[in-house]
């Protein structure tokens, strides 16, 4: 029952899959600081690598191209 509730409570957990520079490769990386707001285009936001762990700031991938900005 314990690790229900636990995959449960990981769910709500935004993620991304983003460039890791441990796993040299493309992985799963939750935002820890989603409840950030993002004012411009240099906001960084925290990052966790799924497999490895290993934490770093990283903008947030843009919704459309820059040059429209």
């Amino acid at each position: 029952m314990s690790t229900f509730i636990r995959l449960i409570g990981k769910q709500d957990m935004e993620s991304e899959k983003r460039w890791c520079e441990n796993c040299m490769s493309n992985t799963l990386h939750e935002i820890l600081d989603s409840d950030k707001v993002m004012v411009g285009k240099k906001t960084k936001f925290l990052y966790k690598c799924v497999n490895c762990g290993k934490k770093k700031r990283m903008p947030k991938f843009r919704g459309m191209a820059e040059s429209t900005y």
